[in-house]
């Protein structure tokens, strides 16, 4: 396992072309014993490797929904922790496109609606904690005025993707009326 680690970071540094990324991810997508070692290497002290390997997780992740199913709960796990906002948009994304509304904790709710509401978080990031907060309002309905309240204080302030995230999420809330 050590050897192939090794292999990885070695691919991961030594070249930054989308095609090396795409061809690593589906090296992946055929050996799922790697993505034990991606998420090790999340947690790798060179933030170079931690963000290429949390990309590189997110590219495998698209060539298969499901290969992170039974990492879901370590990745909401991890979330709130994160300080890194590359990797935090990576898991966020992740997230993001899956149905957490029996796994969520408090603590994801928490740092989405946190983070929604630090100026200094990145538009992705803010638009992957809409979208997970959003999808959490049919199971939990409760979160929908706090939803609302956050997402219509983000609209002066916010850049125009945020702003334009935001009143899509909005738009949804009234339309499926669950405002």
């Amino acid at each position: 396992m050590q050897k192939r680690k090794d292999e990885i970071i070695e691919l991961m540094t030594a070249d930054w072309a989308a095609q090396t990324f795409q061809e690593l991810a589906k090296q992946v997508y055929q050996s799922p014993k790697d993505i034990s070692i991606l998420l090790e290497l999340n947690e790798h002290p060179q933030h170079k490797i931690a963000w290429r390997s949390a990309y590189l997780l997110d590219l495998s992740h698209d060539l298969d929904k499901t290969i992170l199913d039974e990492h879901l709960q370590l990745l909401m796990d991890r979330t709130p922790l994160l300080s890194s906002q590359s990797i935090k948009r990576h898991y966020l994304r992740i997230l993001s496109q899956h149905d957490l509304s029996e796994v969520a904790d408090g603590q994801l709710l928490d740092c989405c609606f946190e983070w929604l509401q630090t100026e200094e978080t990145p538009i992705a990031v803010k638009a992957h904690c809409m979208q997970i907060l959003y999808d959490l309002t049919v199971p939990y309905p409760e979160l929908i005025s706090e939803l609302k309240a956050v997402l219509e204080n983000l609209i002066p302030y916010g850049s125009k993707g945020e702003v334009n995230k935001a009143k899509k999420i909005l738009a949804q809330l009234n339309k499926t009326k669950r405002a």
